[in-house]
């Protein structure tokens, strides 16, 4: 198993800062009581079913700030999370959703660079890798000797023009420090940056659930909007469209189902395709036996 390395001002605070945290959410709790109640008793039962500890701060605090879209209001946070919770529990098995809870990495698949390098691709709680203004899941990248991230992808599941998709609220790299870590990972996984297997594996995860459509957050709606010192955020309209994404749905961009027709022409293709394949049995062994996911918030 990958123990995580998180990055500078990610691992987790002194109690002092928790009583922070804690203070914090019931001052916000204030501004939304209705929205902040009915998710609490929501996410805390979710968490019993399985048998898992309650639910941090982190993720009780979700409907009361800014999440996934910066202009969503209280209510409009609490159906995005219930409706993505129906999808998790229809679509993934009870010890994934006890593994998920307690905060554990879930490895997807390993890759072999060619310099020798090891490097993982896991699923792990968005908030473990403090993103949890911007998702449910996070996809994560890291090289395995250090468990270094080098890549981090944040997603939930929701309903969109009423189609089940993918919704991206959060994709970046390390930080500044590390940068040098992704350009080194680059080069041995022949050409194939971190961010990209992220994304790459996030497509594979909707096709595999039968989900058409990838949505991507724009620069406008991400909730981190301002850019900080210590963490340089990337700009997500240009990378969208870099990577083939058409502006057009709520959040700002789509991506359509994800095509792996093309045959492998070198070592890269063949990485990607061992991304796909992995994410295909990752899917296969934690799947729940199929229900549509309850209706009702």
């Amino acid at each position: 198993m990958i123990k995580l390395q998180l990055m500078p001002g990610l691992a987790p605070g002194a109690p002092s800062k928790g009583r922070k945290a804690f203070r914090n959410y019931l001052l916000r709790s204030l501004l939304a009581p209705v929205s902040a109640a009915r998710w609490r008793r929501h996410i805390r039962a979710l968490y019993r079913d399985v048998a898992a500890a309650p639910p941090p701060v982190r993720v009780l605090a979700k409907p009361v700030r800014r999440y996934v879209h910066r202009a969503y209001w209280p209510r409009q946070r609490l159906a995005l999370l219930f409706e993505h919770y129906r999808w998790l529990r229809a679509l993934f098995s009870r010890d994934f959703l006890a593994r998920l809870y307690a905060e554990a990495p879930l490895p997807i698949v390993a890759l072999s660079g060619r310099r020798g390098g090891e490097y993982a691709l896991f699923v792990i709680a968005a908030n473990v890798v403090a993103m949890q203004r911007e998702g449910e899941l996070a996809i994560v990248v890291a090289k395995r000797a250090t468990g270094r991230e080098l890549s981090r992808l944040s997603l939930c599941f929701a309903r969109v023009d009423g189609e089940p998709a993918i919704v991206v609220g959060g994709l970046q790299g390390p930080a500044g420090i590390f940068k040098r870590d992704v350009i080194d990972a680059t080069r041995d996984l022949y050409g194939l940056r971190p961010k990209d297997a992220a994304l790459l594996a996030a497509r594979a995860m909707g096709r595999a659930l039968g989900f058409n459509a990838l949505h991507g957050i724009c620069d406008a709606n991400h909730v981190l909007r301002r850019l900080q010192n210590k963490t340089k955020f990337s700009r997500y309209d240009d990378y969208w469209l870099e990577r083939g994404g058409k502006r057009d749905g709520p959040f700002g961009f789509v991506f359509g189902p994800l095509d792996t027709s093309a045959p492998c022409r070198d070592r890269r293709d063949a990485t990607k395709a061992a991304i796909v394949a992995g994410m295909e049995a990752f899917v296969a062994a934690h799947r729940a036996p199929p229900r549509p996911p309850d209706s009702d918030l």
